[in-house]
């Protein structure tokens, strides 16, 4: 769980501006973008919250000044030139219109009717100057990439050509989105050792990918919700991915990243702000032992065997690393750890796992069952190892380590204190949690996350909610992790790159930071999902956007961009513009971008969002799709094309970026050590 944004990008009224404004409405836990068409009510869902507005991006001249608080139906002036941000305060659920006024730079804010006719939404494809894509072969300079006499291949068409005078001469393919790639006949040899700044990783969310027995039933009394099932468990585990290897190798990729597979919560929460849907752990942020497999992901011999295929493969694993909290308190795991909080006057189900609410009620009901004054919730994690808001705890406080993010318990990972792990933990069936002498919150959590390394040959984390930790934490975790690889490799006769770390700092961008000094590697780029837009409606518009990242990275050497189009908390690319040639456009401009990427699963063959009631990050997390339209399976041809060339040619991610200059066509080449490539757009 992290703090997610809800951005909305809005286009200005006149064309020849082709200026891009985002609107962004901030809690701690929701992210999402939407396009504004100057005088056209853009309708929202917003849920009861606090939010920030924050308006960026508008162009021109005005001699606005932002008033103190947002106010119904009246003209809200924006700034030109800087951020505008403002407080909303939504007080009822419903939906609610933003209009901007691009004659006087202003947005009117309103509370919509109650019935409201709903209709698919669309993103308008932008509105961008561009390349026309020519019919007849171009001539195209190629700098001094090649010597004359080097023969070349597009690795769309094929087609063989041949460097003369420092240019050749091929033929624009519209199938490739105006895209062509030049790479030598005669390859240079690639090394084994990955360049991480070139990594392609494919991120899967092990319950929605694919379910290898799909007759089993759930563990832990775990339920269908007999309706659309928004947030329950769908079957998806490590074997499945496993038996998918090959599809996930042909895309391309050098790295998976799975989201955490360790034991969840047992029971549910209650969905959206109107608790709608019972919401499992299903994604793996709502941890109760970090030292032993979710049930329902498989168990260590399904762990032993993927990182082992993966690695034959020539596939590297990340596990997701959450230090920064455990789950919530459910029903199930009280009555299952024998916790004492439970209202006695409550007539409940002997089988607690199986309460569902009446009529009267709705998922957020549960609540009504526990007594959250009880002193007996001393006996829970404990208020040594956690701050949250029950009696004798500390409180949650208001800074960026000791806030309670969507109120999950935040481990106490400051402490210098020696803890003992709650008795239920200790007797959790199948745990390695052992009780220590003189061991701090932040050396077991520490210790469990490592002892994974230590037992399969992890390759990496990708690390949660980074700013929410102290960095030594973050600092001992790598090293510790390091070693304990070391130690794999020796008991195991292997040998290999050394431990990687990739962090998620909520709202970092392609620019080297302190985070790097904390043992960081890598750090995700929110920064670039916005920029595809354009990109996908015009390759070229990625020019300053690849220049600033190819320099960043040169100048840094420490220092890699991971960069993304779509993930589980901010929305689906695809879901934009349910659009094949904008997908595959938009994949042209992640893959071949300077720095690491990450494919979320389904990217590849345009997943679309599933049912989320009022909680819309539920539908992001829809599941995988492996019956394949013709549609789908153009994409995801033209992925695995992309995915393969970058990975034959660590210059994509990894080496310097030069522009070439020519008049008909964007033209650059990547270049590492012998490694050399060239891209060429000629328009749409």
């Amino acid at each position: 769980m992290r703090q997610k944004t809800l951005l909305a990008c809005m286009l200005l009224a006149s064309p020849a501006l082709f200026a891009s404004p985002y609107l962004t409405v901030s809690t701690s836990t929701t992210s999402r973008d939407y396009p504004i068409v100057a005088d056209e009510p853009l309708v929202i869902p917003l849920t009861k919250d606090k939010y920030q507005l924050k308006i960026s991006g508008i162009d021109g001249d005005c001699t606005n000044e932002l008033p103190n608080k947002v106010k119904f139906n009246t003209p809200i002036p924006l700034l030109c030139g800087s951020d505008s941000v403002l407080p909303l305060n939504i007080r009822f659920t419903g939906d609610y219109s933003f209009t901007y006024s691009a004659e006087d730079h202003s947005l009117v804010f309103k509370r919509q009717p109650k019935k409201v006719a709903k209709k698919e939404f669309k993103r308008p494809i932008p509105n961008v100057q561009c390349e026309t894509l020519p019919s007849e072969p171009q001539v195209i300079a190629v700098g001094d990439s090649y010597p004359d006499g080097t023969q070349l291949r597009d690795v769309f068409t094929n087609d063989i050509v041949t460097v003369k005078s420092g240019k050749v001469t091929v033929k624009p393919n519209q199938a490739s989105g105006g895209l062509t790639l030049l790479e030598p006949v005669e390859a240079t040899p690639k090394s084994n050792a990955l360049n991480y700044r070139n990594a392609n990783i494919y991120f899967v969310m092990v319950d929605r990918f694919n379910n290898s027995n799909p007759g089993a039933p759930q563990p832990y009394g775990r339920q269908s919700d007999g309706k659309d099932n928004i947030g329950t468990f769908h079957g998806g585990d490590l074997n499945g991915i496993t038996e998918k290897l090959d599809y996930i190798k042909a895309l391309g990729t050098s790295v998976i990243w799975l989201s955490p597979i360790v034991e969840q919560v047992h029971g549910f929460v209650g969905g959206g702000d109107s608790g709608s849907f019972p919401f499992y752990g299903y994604h793996g942020y709502w941890t109760r032992d970090f030292t032993k497999i979710d049930e329902s992901f498989g168990n260590d011999e399904d762990l032993k065997r993927l990182v082992d295929e993966a690695h034959k493969r020539g596939i590297k694993v990340l596990l997701d690393a959450v230090v920064n909290h455990p789950g919530y308190s459910t029903l199930a795991d009280i009555q299952f750890d024998e916790l004492n909080v439970l209202k006695p006057e409550h007539q409940l189900p002997e089988n607690i796992a199986a309460w569902q609410p009446k009529s009267s009620e709705n998922w957020h009901s549960y609540h009504s069952n526990i007594d959250y004054q009880s002193d007996e919730w001393t006996h829970w994690w404990g208020p040594d190892w956690v701050r949250t808001g029950l009696p004798g705890y500390e409180q949650p406080g208001s800074s960026a380590i000791t806030l309670s993010l969507a109120g999950l318990p935040d481990f106490r990972t400051e402490s210098t204190k020696a803890v003992t792990p709650p008795k239920w933990l200790l007797e959790n069936p199948g745990t390695r949690v052992k009780a220590r002498e003189n061991q701090t919150v932040a050396d077991y959590l520490i210790e469990w996350q490592t002892d994974w390394v230590k037992r399969f040959g992890i390759d990496g984390y990708r690390v949660d909610t980074v700013k929410h930790v102290e960095g030594e934490v973050w600092q001992r975790l790598k090293a510790e992790a390091t070693t304990s690889l070391e130690q794999w490799r020796e008991e195991n006769g292997k040998q290999g790159q050394p431990f990687w770390m990739m962090g998620e700092v909520w709202g970092h961008s392609a620019h080297r930071t302190p985070y790097f000094d904390d043992g960081f590697d890598a750090l995700i780029n929110f920064d670039m999902q916005k920029k595809l837009d354009k990109g996908a409606a015009c390759f070229s518009q990625m020019a300053e956007t690849y220049q600033n990242y190819a320099n960043s990275i040169q100048e840094s050497k420490d220092f890699n961009p991971v960069s993304y189009m779509s993930s589980h908390d901010t929305e689906l690319f695809f879901s934009r513009f349910k659009d094949y040639t904008m997908q595959q456009n938009a994949a042209n401009a992640l893959l071949l971008s300077p720095g690491a990427v990450q494919v979320y699963y389904g990217d590849e063959i345009g997943r679309n969002i599933g049912p989320y009631a009022d909680d819309f990050h539920q539908g992001t997390r829809s599941d995988m799709v492996w019956e394949l339209s013709k549609d789908k399976q153009a994409l995801l041809k033209h992925w695995q094309t992309l995915g393969q060339f970058r990975d034959r040619h660590p210059a994509v991610g990894a080496g310097e970026h030069k522009v070439i200059d020519n008049d008909n066509a964007y033209v650059f080449s990547r270049e590492l050590d012998q490694d050399k490539v060239v891209v060429a757009y000629f328009g749409k």
